[in-house]
């Protein structure tokens, strides 16, 4: 018994699973890379060290579907997330945090889900 239409479908499933690993795999990327570059929009420029300092995970450091993100300068917490300022050995402040890499992924999550669908979407046909 013969399934009309049954080869194309075959067909299609042999390609998307040939397929699906290469576009998720840059689609992520393209992603991290948007973070990064929303990130250091958001940085605050002294010196530029902590702009420049914005990375993402090569491949043989992570897992297939995975981007870390990370900026590895000492003080990059202190400015993330805020610092207490201290004079003569006292407390007399506090620094809010820039939270630049929060905009970043909150930034991306807007668009994240409709780029997703996009992609998978073209896979599809």
């Amino acid at each position: 018994m013969k399934i009309k239409g049954m080869d194309s479908w075959l067909e299609r499933i042999e390609t998307l699973k040939r397929e699906f690993p290469k576009e998720t795999g840059q689609f992520l990327l393209k992603q991290a890379n948007a973070v990064i570059r929303d990130a250091k929009q958001y940085t605050p420029v002294d010196t530029g060290t902590l702009r420049a300092a914005w990375h993402r995970t090569g491949k043989t450091e992570r897992k297939e579907f995975q981007q870390i993100v990370y900026n590895n300068t000492d003080y990059v917490n202190h400015i993330e997330y805020g610092h207490r300022l201290k004079r003569g050995g006292k407390i007399v402040g506090f620094i809010q945090g820039r939270r630049m890499l929060h905009k970043a992924i909150f930034n991306r999550k807007l668009n994240f889900y409709r780029d997703l669908e996009k992609m998978m979407g073209k896979l599809m046909r």
